[in-house]
């Protein structure tokens, strides 16, 4: 889907989901007064977090991470604790490739949030590795309430020098200081999960929560 195609879903009222395969080049020219007069869910993972992080910053509109059919009404999903603690805000984020690939390029500010970060393997270990470490000298998770951590697809058994990605993950995310939940069902493969909305990180007890959406 190209940006006239995705335009003309979002000026479409029969349209009421639109499912996408984002990349950054839909964003140039984007129908932003569209999305304001009926705004739509947009479902994706992968370049669909360029979107969605777009979209939220410019119009308020939640999208969601994941595949197939929105669930409605109050979610609670179960992860495994990494770093206890609990936290609230607004959950952004999405897949890490688009999410390093926006800084100075229209990332919006995570202050006050909870993270979500998936991800698809396009390389090894090293490239999730530099991706994160870029985001965390860049500073943009400096003041991140919690992270929530979901599925990356293609890592499922990587060991590289002894490292897995369950490693590299914590080898970054725990130097944070703030709570972290592992193993959340949410990216790719996952059912979606709402990006732009109040959510509340219980780490401690493992549980990712959101109110009626």
């Amino acid at each position: 889907m190209d940006t006239a195609q995705l335009n003309a879903a979002l000026r479409d009222p029969a349209v009421r989901v639109i499912a996408l395969d984002g990349d950054h080049r839909l964003l140039d020219g984007l129908d932003l007064d569209a999305v304001r007069a009926d705004p739509k869910p947009i479902v994706g993972t992968g370049g669909t977090t360029f979107v969605h992080l777009e979209l939220w910053r410019e119009c308020g509109l939640v999208g969601y991470h994941g595949e197939g059919e929105i669930r409605p009404g109050p979610l609670r999903l179960t992860g495994q604790t990494q770093v206890p603690g609990c936290a609230e805000g607004v959950l952004l984020g999405g897949s890490l490739g688009p999410l390093r690939a926006m800084l100075g390029a229209g990332l919006p500010s995570l202050d006050g949030a909870i993270l979500l970060l998936t991800g698809e393997r396009t390389q090894g270990l090293g490239q999730v590795d530099r991706q994160l470490t870029h985001l965390i000298r860049a500073g943009v998770l400096d003041r991140v309430r919690g992270v929530a951590v979901g599925r990356f697809a293609g890592f499922d058994g990587l060991v590289d020098r002894e490292w897995s990605l369950r490693d590299v993950l914590a080898d970054r995310l725990d130097a944070l200081g703030v709570p972290v939940l592992g193993a959340v069902p949410a990216g790719p493969g996952e059912q979606p999960v709402p990006v732009g909305v109040p959510a509340v990180l219980d780490a401690t007890g493992g549980v990712l929560m959101f109110g009626e959406i």
